[in-house]
């Protein structure tokens, strides 16, 4: 489904992939071992389009966790979000995402644009919700106001994108790509309390790591 998505981010693929997306978030939130054991099964491997998933699980395990039954946040939505939110990526060349060595600064900011340009897509094929563009636009703010595209920081960064960024980052800390080795779950957890706690909520953090306790 993802990789259709990517691919082809047409109307209907987008459309098709939040129906199954809706399934798992229900599955998930109904489901504590089944959510357990799909915690273990996602992280055992990697590959370009995993992340989308992986990152989708997770932010659905941590929404879960920090707005537990409150009824004004539609969770298939926001289940859709953290699993669309580098569909802009799309184009952005396989060898530059894969990229073994330091990015230069042309290919820096076009990676840089893929939050726009996912945006950009959902508009156009009429899936842009309030959920979806918070996570796709924002996922790379930080609290500190270091990230992109537009430097927010603190409040100003939407809670769902907060939930995709603690996420994303775990999961690219744990997967293995060309240009790093893989971290341990704790590991991933210590760097990111360590080294870029300046970047996230640190509420949501604490509650992200009780998510592998």
């Amino acid at each position: 489904m993802m990789k259709n998505v990517i691919e082809q981010p047409t109307s209907e693929n987008i459309l098709s992939g939040k129906k199954m997306v809706g399934d798992i978030v229900d599955l998930i939130l109904a489901d504590d071992d089944t959510a357990d054991a799909l915690t273990q099964i996602t992280s055992h491997d990697y590959y370009t389009y995993t992340h989308s998933v992986n990152v989708g699980m997770y932010g659905v395990l941590l929404a879960k966790a920090a707005l537990g039954d409150q009824a004004d946040h539609d969770m298939g939505e926001l289940g859709a979000g953290f699993f669309l939110h580098d569909i802009g990526k799309c184009e952005v060349p396989p060898s530059i995402i894969n990229k073994p060595g330091r990015l230069t600064e042309e290919e820096w900011e076009l990676m840089r644009m893929h939050p726009t340009t996912g945006e950009r897509i959902l508009r156009n094929t009429g899936h842009l919700t309030a959920e979806c563009g918070h996570i796709v636009m924002q996922h790379h703010e930080r609290e500190d106001g270091s990230g992109y595209p537009h430097g927010l920081s603190r409040y100003r960064i939407h809670l769902y994108a907060h939930i995709c960024a603690l996420a994303d980052v775990y999961d690219a800390l744990t997967a293995t790509r060309p240009y790093k080795k893989k971290l341990t779950t704790f590991e991933a957890l210590r760097v990111m309390r360590d080294e870029m706690i300046s970047h996230y909520n640190r509420e949501l953090f604490e509650k992200f790591v009780l998510l592998f306790s």
